[in-house]
């Protein structure tokens, strides 16, 4: 048995994965913001709902099929879109897009990407969706909606919630957000040559779609974002030709908004506890979110999620879908497109066997009456 087989959960494989990662990468991997307080929440907030199985169902099949943002897909965990790949293994974003195609799922590619989105288009045989920060400028921002839709994607997910650079204390001690590494950080990749070899192998990492360098874009970033608003995103919402949707929303104001700007999905998201700290795990926002818009607009959330019981909460909710990120990072960190593979499958297996103990024999069968608050959680 391999090493990837003797991973029995998500956290089997975090560990495998961190034991491959020199210290300054697991710290990007790894870190929220400020107190990491939202970070921990996203955790926490799961333990807050207890799942409420029926008896004597006879569920004899299990079916995981649904359609999100207008595309079948083998179940209803996406791929979330996370910057950067390469740093984890050297095939990045194109080893992911071959693992969603393997198990029929859909994968958001990161505006910062370490490959063109066109290359990465072409790994993938399934649901592609594009991820887009506004972080170049409207212009160009519009010239890579035009790439996205020429390239084949089959839906746009505009990013809200990054309009200030977030206050990552563990990337600041490590040297990673500065470029000057720590002593630790130098040890800790010569302790790793092999993942240094990886990362040469493809020569300096680079934000692709870009064509600037990381720090010149990380500048960009900041200054840009700060000019994202609503007449941005109907400018965007405009230009894209298919299912549109919005990343890192709160308020059920502005979900209302969205709906109002023809947005076909909301993501909600708290960018995996890595910007704003102290604001709510997703999780609790799901309800209310769908009581305000569930009937106008496509509901999918993420951040936290680790584990099958996770996703049918989610799910019972109302959730439409789930994102997740760590979990395939861990993957690709620990065996690159056979270690996304195997975290998917994971979450698959864990996802069947919690629906057939929970008595609900579809995905879109679970309602908020298969999940309530824990005691003293009312």
């Amino acid at each position: 048995m391999g090493r990837l087989e003797r991973c029995h959960d998500i956290e089997d494989l975090r560990r495998l994965a961190l034991r491959r990662l020199p210290f300054p990468v697991r710290e990007f991997l790894e870190g929220g913001s400020d107190d990491e307080w939202t970070l921990a929440e996203n955790r926490r907030a799961f333990q807050r709902y207890v799942l409420m199985p029926r008896a004597l169902g006879s569920v004899k099949e299990i079916e995981l099929g649904t359609r999100v943002l207008g595309q079948s897909v083998a179940w209803p965990v996406l791929l979330a879109p996370t910057g950067a790949s390469r740093l984890y293994h050297r095939d990045g974003e194109r080893a992911v897009a071959r693992a969603a195609s393997r198990t029929g799922t859909a994968y958001a590619l990161s505006t910062y990407s370490s490959f063109p989105l066109e290359e990465v288009a072409r790994e993938a045989t399934t649901a592609r969706i594009f991820q887009l920060f506004t972080s170049i400028g409207l212009d160009r921002s519009l010239e890579l909606v035009d790439r996205a839709q020429r390239a084949g994607y089959d839906a746009l997910c505009l990013t809200v919630d990054t309009t200030a650079p977030p206050n990552k204390l563990r990337d600041q001690r490590s040297g990673l957000e500065t470029g000057r590494l720590s002593a630790r950080s130098i040890a800790s990749l010569v302790a790793h040559p092999g993942w240094l070899l990886g990362l040469a192998r493809g020569g300096p990492p680079r934000l692709a779609n870009l064509e600037v360098g990381v720090r010149e874009a990380q500048a960009l970033q900041w200054l840009e974002a700060q000019r994202l608003d609503w007449s941005v995103a109907e400018r965007i919402r405009d230009r894209w030709e298919g299912p549109f949707a919005l990343k890192g929303l709160f308020r059920a104001e502005d979900a209302c908004r969205a709906a109002e700007i023809g947005v076909d999905a909301l993501i909600l998201s708290n960018h995996g506890g890595r910007q704003l700290d102290s604001v709510p795990a997703p999780i609790d926002l799901v309800a209310e979110t769908v009581a305000t818009v569930g009937e106008r607009l496509e509901v999918l959330v993420d951040s936290g999620f680790r584990r099958g019981t996770d996703v049918v909460k989610a799910l019972a909710l109302g959730a439409r879908g789930v994102l997740v990120g760590r979990p395939y990072l861990y993957g690709l960190a620990a065996g690159g497109e056979a270690g996304v593979v195997r975290a998917i499958e994971i979450l698959k297996q864990e996802l069947v066997r919690d629906l057939r103990l929970l008595g609900v024999g579809r995905v879109d069968a679970l309602e908020p009456g298969c999940v309530r608050r824990a005691p003293g959680q009312e």
